[in-house]
């Protein structure tokens, strides 16, 4: 998969000097277990080494968060960066709120891919972008937005190679409506299932993941007939279906918080209902806001709802982190925080293994090396 662009640091413009992290409480998302009093130590952009026994570096630099836990930067694999405000203030509030990788998963055009490039050399403060480029989807349907809806095999596949000739890291594509159809209507959806496979095939062909918007019973089971990779946001399943989806390790975003927040309706209690389901059943999960529906930076609002569906605070920083970079296929890169990896590190106020409420409580960011923000 072609991800040179966004996960290229520039090396002229890493701090020139070490810097030690001093952490009071060190979390392995992947172990679910907590270590003290360790140092990270980070040079040119990664992480170095990771112990307890204080390292002896000429001119390093050193950030006491003796006081605090630290983990990976965390990820948000669902957002739309030209929608709720400016780019530059929506990537700056999604950094400052402790995600240090987004997927942006579709826009009107390709210019976000330019962005994209701007925010991943540093021109553009903000955290690492993967992008889709322009939605894929159906004339008059869910993803129009205005005149970018096809129509036919043909299309599809020549929009999927589009977007893959300008850049796009992924490829999104619509398949269903909005929950309130796709709970009324659970066998429709709206994409051809001939232009549905070209899209994955293409897709698949030119090494890109392929995300849907695909909400309704029948458009995830015509997804996984595609061979789709995840699920844009959460989905009505039954057991049958979830399981079919677990099996096929088709990641779930579930962006509960952008569909569901003040909705009590059968509509919003019966797709938290589906969430819980999938999610007993062992569907992977992978931690999405929506952001643009959801505000940028609004990220604790998803967290809380997806404690409310039932996975446990572990569960979560999980879906923002390991199980995130390894969906993503940048688990080589980012998501933990070992020797090697990117220097994405964060600081919390709290234990996020016990509270998800400390995932609010950022006190401390630093994105490929750099600190991007110290709050005493």
């Amino acid at each position: 998969m072609r991800l040179v662009i966004a996960l290229l640091v520039l090396s002229a413009e890493l701090p020139a000097q070490p810097t030690v992290v001093r952490a009071g409480r060190l979390v392995d998302p992947v172990t679910g277990t907590t270590t003290r009093n360790q140092f990270v130590v980070v040079e040119n952009g990664r992480i170095i080494s990771v112990g307890s026994t204080v390292p002896v570096l000429k001119d390093a630099r050193a950030i006491d968060l003796s006081a605090l836990t630290v983990l990976p930067g965390l990820i948000d694999a669902h957002v739309h960066l030209v929608i709720g405000g400016p780019v530059r203030d929506n990537a700056l509030a999604t950094l400052h709120a402790g995600f240090t990788t987004v997927v942006d998963l579709g826009a009107r055009t390709t210019r976000l891919l330019r962005i994209r490039d701007s925010i991943n050399l540093g021109i553009i403060v903000g955290p690492r972008v993967l992008a889709a480029g322009i939605w894929v989807g159906t004339k008059n349907g869910v993803c129009e937005f205005n005149g970018i809806g096809i129509d036919g095999p043909d299309a599809f596949r020549s929009r999927v190679q589009e977007n893959v000739r300008e850049g796009a890291d992924v490829i999104k594509v619509c398949v269903s409506g909005w929950p309130a159809g796709a709970h009324a209507r659970p066998a429709e959806y709206e994409i051809a299932d001939d232009a549905l496979a070209a899209v994955v095939r293409e897709s698949h062909e030119r090494g890109r993941l392929v995300i849907a918007h695909d909400i309704s019973l029948g458009g995830v089971r015509a997804g996984l007939r595609a061979g789709i990779d995840g699920l844009a946001h959460a989905a009505y399943l039954d057991s049958a279906t979830a399981i079919a989806v677990r099996d096929r390790r088709v990641f779930l975003i579930p962006t509960l918080a952008s569909l569901t927040a003040g909705d009590t309706s059968a509509v919003s209690r019966d797709l938290i209902a589906s969430t819980r389901l999938a999610h007993a059943l062992g569907v992977p999960f992978v931690f999405g806001t929506d952001g643009g529906v959801l505000p940028h930076g609004q990220k604790i609002d998803e967290f809380r709802a997806m404690s409310g569906a039932g996975m446990s605070s572990l569960d979560v920083l999980r879906a923002a982190t390991s199980n995130a970079a390894r969906a993503l296929r940048i688990a080589d890169t980012v998501g933990t925080i070992a020797p090697g990896m990117v220097a994405d590190l964060i600081a919390v106020d709290g234990d996020p293994l016990r509270d998800v409420e400390a995932l609010g409580r950022v006190r401390f960011v630093m994105s490929r090396g750099r600190v991007i923000v110290h709050r005493n």
